[in-house]
């Protein structure tokens, strides 16, 4: 990080045109951008958008064999900077008409690709679907999966964004409008002083002002799934509610908590994280889509899971999962050191949070390429296909535990906002201030992931 940079961070430095209205207007040429080669260029075994639709056209005209697929479209037309755009995303149903058990089948809802630069999510929903639909070594699984649960998948949530990282910005977190769909999900918590055009976590001027986030929150409250999956990458975790504050967990945690265990130890080798999100990621996400699912539908199952961290990023969330896992030095003068270096930290940290608020367009190709997606073939084939894995094995378990007392979803409404403190471990020094609650010192110089 040049010295210009942390002085732009500390706020002595301020490279842009300061409005009389107080808001900072970014300058920026097209030129002066991050671009890269185009991905087919660079990284041609990634699918575009547009062959991802046309596989999965080809499966539900014949190609799905054991299960019933449908694609359709849910289109809404841009109101806000890109006005007048209709922007198009693809649904998925799968099921199949049997049950093996008799009773109702679980209802899964899965999202990829919120974040456009997030290569791998979508890569991943295609290689689920196939395998759902007879392809691959896990078809046998699969199958049996579909005697339980029905599906519905939103491959390509960003799809406007997604064709600009296929043309090399390798950056591009927001939409069309500039806005981080995974901070536009309503106005319970969401930051309104934070909405700065041009900044990756902008949240938008309103909740639910994109044409994304309200074709998805029309699914969820049309389809009332028992499991919803939002599926992301730069970092290496297994996300429960709530995004907006480390200090309240929904009231069935535990239940989610024993799901998420041996999906940890099978899928990530025990080395990803597991439980409240915020505190997974050490600074607050108000506005995400897994706290509007559970607060307005009730939805008894709710995660963000990311799939992919690249190595040099992927390290503080290894550790994160080796404390949780009680693996490492359990003397008490070292864990109090330890707890007073992290106080000191994240004070410093918070004198520096303007750095998580950062045009996306001032991150470097390279790193987001690095933090975000897998840069050869086969380590694609293999992500894909262990989290294929854990996302059959997720369902399995739900599909278990659906005789289990859970919220009532026709109280959703009020249920699904009944929360509890975080039991009786004790709370890392005033988590739920977004003062205190930013990510690791050497983070403030890459981008975002949840």
């Amino acid at each position: 990080m040049t010295v210009a940079r942390l002085l732009g961070l500390a706020g002595l430095f301020v490279p842009c045109q300061q409005l009389a209205s107080g808001r900072v207007l970014k300058l920026k040429s097209k030129s002066s951008m991050h671009v890269g080669r185009p991905m087919k260029e660079m990284m041609p075994w990634y699918h575009s958008a547009d062959e991802i639709h046309d596989k999965l056209s080809q499966l539900a005209n014949g190609g799905c064999h054991g299960a019933d697929f449908d694609i359709s479209q849910r289109s809404e037309v841009n109101s806000g900077a890109a006005a007048g755009q209709v922007v198009q995303l693809d649904v998925l149903h799968i099921s199949r008409s049997s049950s093996g058990t008799g009773r109702p089948k679980t209802r899964a809802m899965m999202v990829y690709g919120e974040h456009a630069r997030e290569l791998i999510s979508p890569e991943s929903a295609l290689h689920f679907v196939e395998t759902l639909c007879g392809d691959g070594v896990s078809a046998s699984r699969a199958s049996a999966v579909l005697d339980n649960v029905s599906f519905t998948i939103v491959p390509v949530a960003n799809p406007v964004s997604r064709k600009l990282v296929e043309e090399g910005q390798y950056c591009k977190r927001t939409n069309e409008d500039g806005v981080d769909l995974n901070r536009n999900f309503g106005d319970a918590h969401r930051v309104s002083s934070a909405d700065e055009p041009g900044e990756e976590m902008n949240p938008g001027p309103s909740g639910f002002s994109e044409p994304e986030s309200r074709i998805i929150r029309d699914l969820v409250q049309e389809e009332k799934p028992d499991i919803y999956l939002s599926i992301h990458s730069g970092a290496y975790l297994l996300g429960t509610p709530f995004g907006f504050t480390a200090d309240q967990t929904p009231d069935n945690e535990a239940s989610m908590m024993e799901v998420l265990k041996p999906i940890s130890d099978k899928y990530c080798a025990g080395q990803c994280p597991y439980g409240n999100l915020a505190r997974l990621i050490h600074y607050e996400n108000p506005g995400c889509d897994i706290d509007y699912v559970r607060e307005s539908a009730g939805t008894p199952y709710v995660f963000t899971w990311e799939i992919y961290a690249g190595e040099e990023y992927r390290s503080r969330y290894i550790e994160q999962a080796r404390m949780q896992n009680g693996v490492g030095d359990d003397s008490p003068d070292d864990a109090m050191s330890l707890a007073a270096v992290n106080r000191t930290r994240l004070r410093a940290q918070a004198r520096l949070r303007g750095a998580m608020v950062r045009p996306e367009d001032d991150i470097d190709v390279e790193s987001c390429l690095n933090q975000f997606n897998p840069r050869s073939e086969g380590e694609t084939q293999s992500v894909v296909e262990r989290w294929t894995n854990a996302y059959l094995e997720l369902c399995e378990e739900v599909a278990r535990k659906a005789d289990e007392p859970k919220p009532q979803q026709a109280a959703a409404a009020t249920s699904a906002t009944s929360v509890t403190s975080s039991s009786g471990d004790a709370q890392p020094e005033s988590t739920a201030s977004l003062e205190e609650s930013w990510p690791s010192l050497a983070a403030l110089s890459r981008p975002g992931s949840v």
